[in-house]
This record gives C-alpha cells, sequence and structure tokens, in this order.
C-alpha cells in the first residue's frame, strides 16, 4: 500500500513537474527574454563647416541644449573681410557694366553705320572694278585715252582702300560691342563668390541641429576648429531606443511593432515600454573581422546548441529622461500576441 501511495506521489510530482516545464516553455516562447542589452540614441558627431579658430564656447560638457542653440563661434573676422572684398569686386563690375552698357548702345548704332558703309564701298569697288575693265580694251583701239584708264584705275585703287577702312571700322564696332560679355561672365563669377563668403561667415557660428546633450567636450576658447574634424557629440534625447541582443530562434517570430518591456540595470522596478522598430538582418561570424559595418555579436552557450543572436533595435515610448544613458545595461521582454 505505502509503494503504491509513494508511486502515486512521484508520478503527480512528474506531472506536475512536466506541466510547469510546459507552461515555462510556452511564457519563454510567447515572452522570449534577454538580459545581453543596452541603452542607445542616435548621435553625430558635430564639427564645423569652416576652419577658425573658436572665440566663443557656449557649451559646457553633459550639457542639455535646445535645437537651434548657438554652440561655439569662430572668428568671423577672417570671413567678413572676405564677404566685403566680394562685395567689392562685385559692386566695382556692376558699375563698369552700367557705364559700357551706355557705350554699347552707342557702338551698336556706329556698327549698322559701319555695316552699311561695307556694302556700300562693296559696290562702289565693284563699279570702279567694271570701268576699268572696260576701258583697257578700248585703249589700244584708240577710243580712249591713257589718262582716262589711268583715272578708272585709281577710282578702283581707291575703292579697295575705302572697303578695307570700312571692314575695319565694322570690327571694331562689333567689338566694342560684345565687350560688355566677359564684364557679365566676371560678374557672375563674382556674386558666386559672394554667395559662397556669406555661407562661410553665417556657418562660423555652429547652431545644434536638434535638441540633445552635449557629451565628449574637452576644449576651451582659442581652439582651433578644423572643418571637417568632430569637436564633440551631441545625442538626439528625442528617441531613446534599447537595443537587445535574441537567439536566431527568437527573432523569427518578430516583427516591426511587436510591443516589449524593458527594465534598465539602474531602475528595475520601472518598467519601460516600447515596441520593436527594426530587427537586425546580419552579424559578424565570432571568428571574422568586421564585415561592411555589421555588428559583432559573440555566441553564447544555451543548454546545449549555440545559436546565434541577432540585434533587436526596440523604441521607447517617453522613458525618463534622467536615466537615459547610452550603453547603460537593461533587459528586455519582448510580448508577442499583447
Amino acid at each position: 500500500m505505502r509503494r503504491k501511495t509513494a508511486s502515486a506521489s512521484v508520478a503527480i510530482v512528474l506531472l506536475l513537474l512536466a506541466v510547469s516545464g510546459v507552461l515555462v516553455y510556452q511564457r519563454m516562447s510567447s515572452r522570449p527574454r534577454t538580459d545581453d542589452a543596452f541603452i542607445e540614441a542616435d548621435v553625430i558627431h558635430l564639427a564645423p563647416e569652416v576652419s577658425g579658430r573658436i572665440v566663443s564656447l557656449k557649451v559646457r560638457n553633459n550639457q542639455q541644449v535646445q535645437a537651434g542653440a548657438v554652440l561655439f563661434i569662430i572668428d568671423p573676422q577672417p570671413f567678413q573681410l572676405k564677404l566685403d572684398e566680394a562685395r567689392a569686386q562685385t559692386h566695382s563690375l556692376e558699375d563698369k557694366i552700367a557705364d559700357a552698357s551706355g557705350e554699347v548702345a552707342s557702338q551698336a548704332s556706329r556698327a549698322d553705320a559701319a555695316h552699311t558703309a561695307v556694302g556700300n564701298a562693296r559696290a562702289q569697288l565693284g563699279l570702279a572694278a567694271s570701268t576699268l575693265a572696260r576701258l583697257e580694251p578700248l585703249l589700244q583701239k584708240g577710243f580712249v585715252t591713257a589718262l582716262q584708264v589711268d583715272q578708272a584705275r585709281t577710282a578702283r585703287d581707291s575703292a579697295k582702300i575705302t572697303l578695307e577702312q570700312a571692314i575695319q571700322q565694322a570690327a571694331a564696332a562689333r567689338q566694342a560691342v560684345q565687350s560688355v560679355r566677359p564684364l557679365r561672365e566676371q560678374l557672375e563669377a563674382s556674386r558666386a563668390s559672394e554667395a559662397l563668403a556669406a555661407r562661410d561667415l553665417e556657418k562660423s557660428v555652429v547652431r545644434a541641429p536638434f535638441g540633445g546633450k552635449v557629451i565628449g567636450l574637452n576644449i576651451a576658447v582659442g581652439e582651433y576648429a578644423v572643418s571637417g574634424h568632430p569637436l564633440f557629440t551631441l545625442i538626439d534625447t528625442s528617441r531613446w531606443y534599447a537595443v537587445a541582443n535574441f537567439r536566431e530562434t527568437e527573432v523569427a517570430r518578430m516583427s516591426a511593432g511587436t510591443p516589449a518591456t524593458v527594465y534598465l540595470m539602474s531602475q528595475p522596478r520601472n518598467a519601460l515600454h516600447g515596441q520593436v522598430e527594426s530587427i537586425g538582418w546580419g552579424v559578424t561570424p565570432d571568428d571574422a573581422s568586421l564585415v561592411n559595418g555589421m555588428p559583432r555579436v559573440a555566441k553564447t552557450l544555451d543548454w546545449v546548441r549555440l545559436a546565434q543572436r541577432f540585434p533587436v533595435r526596440i523604441l521607447l515610448d517617453a522613458p525618463p529622461q534622467n536615466a537615459m544613458r547610452i550603453g547603460a545595461s537593461a533587459v528586455v521582454v519582448v510580448r508577442h500576441g499583447d
């Protein structure tokens, strides 16, 4: 009797264990959990677009700034001088073009007259040449005198000289009309230089492109800033994420929009809510070097099999700003079907 009672107790215990195992498995399947997670935010490595010495530094390290706030100012004097020079060049060319425009109108009238003169000179030359051609055969027959032939030849030569002079005057008139074109081209280049100088002057005042927190600031007034070289980092504090590495068997059931709960190590009792924004599509294997910037996630021993893990990015809903720090440890639970 006691043996039967003991067997029944063992069976009941095994059954309870089996049921508990099934329930635990179902819960883990519907709510996968990982403590391999950290907090992340979008950042920019802020670099000036112009080079120069910093004359004013408006922020401190770890300071919260608003979008459009002045972060630092690069000495504007060199850029102001370039702008003044470009403006002076532009005004000078505008004056030259204005003066030349009146002359061009006069020269255009002269060019028309010169063109007419060339036509008349051609006609006179043709007539003189024709007259000489008729008189020369008549001289041998005694119908005209040598003086008449000489006069016709002189008239032809004079008409030829007149034509050459008319052609030169017409060319000079056309050149005068076209002389303003290079000035206009120079004016366009000068205006472009003026616009670039104005842009450089504007960029000497560096502003925050978005609201966020300044980190990594270790410079002071007097530092020489080089265009394109970052001086510090600005965190976009308007959107915070949790990046959690889940096993490949778990991410297969996840999709964008799946709800998730995040617990910070610094505030383990405070549940933060969010949704899956994206799931990583590639990681670098353990035995490979970094390839094309893909994240490298080492495999961990999970029971017997080793499953690769992929990063899942979770967008947090209005998290407490005072607790958000890039790299902070977190625990993430993804809730399927909620």
